[in-house]
């Protein structure tokens, strides 16, 4: 049990060095711009033993669990750390949702391409994430369409609900962008005792024609409209 904890130390420290994408022989390497603390933990080849043989779950009924989820070789274990991200941390009164890609180009069923990030390819995360801090509060792959499933509809919308139901009733405030703001997003939340601010898409067809663009508006100015306990700016 030691050594998996030192093992564990040693990739939490590499990501932590911000080198959890260098290769295992750098950091192994006798240089003085790598740490010593991981040649004085265990040698390389013993690190690599264990990374080959660690398993998240049981493989032997692995295929039968992806008939049903995508996701299946690290549900058990991802879900432990959802809990624990919230055991270990009271979020403060704003927090935010957004999507983060996580580089990965591996063979993976789920990996998205996304031309306009760094990376472009990898793993999507729906994250929550406090405002102040910058802790992840909770957070949820994004696998696409699980097998036997519908189209999916209305994501934005689920995705927040599904992240913030740890903070039902807590009167706190979630940030979001145009992907998932919408006026009756914001009203389930009123019912769940949480506040949205976000920006809305244009075409939306809650916004009154109004606030459609307008060529003759003064350059600068800001028009106010109010409904039950709904702004929009």
């Amino acid at each position: 049990m030691m050594e998996l904890k030192a093992f564990i130390g040693l990739l939490l420290l590499a990501g932590l060095l911000g080198k959890s994408k260098t290769d295992l022989k750098c950091l192994w390497r006798r240089s003085p711009l790598e740490s010593p603390i991981f040649k004085a933990t265990m040698s390389r080849s013993r690190f690599q033993n264990i990374i080959s043989y660690l398993r998240s779950d049981d493989k032997t009924t692995r295929e039968e669990r992806k008939r049903t989820d995508k996701f299946a070789a690290i549900r058990e274990i991802w879900s432990y750390f959802q809990d624990n991200l919230q055991t270990f941390y009271t979020s403060g009164s704003n927090v935010t949702i957004d999507e983060q890609l996580l580089g990965f180009r591996g063979k993976c069923p789920f990996r998205q391409f996304m031309p306009k990030k760094p990376g472009k390819y990898g793993l999507k995360l729906w994250l929550c994430v406090d405002a102040d801090s910058h802790y992840v509060f909770n957070a949820s792959p994004y696998i696409g369409r699980q097998p036997n499933e519908q189209r999916q509809t209305l994501i934005g919308a689920k995705v927040v609900l599904e992240l913030l139901k740890p903070l039902y009733g807590s009167s706190r405030n979630v940030t979001i962008d145009n992907f998932f703001t919408s006026v009756p997003l914001a009203k389930e939340l009123q019912t769940k005792n949480l506040t949205l601010v976000g920006t809305l898409r244009k075409n939306k067809p809650q916004i009154p024609i109004e606030f459609q663009s307008n060529k003759n508006r003064e350059v600068g100015s800001s028009l106010f409209g109010f409904q039950d306990d709904l702004t929009l700016v």
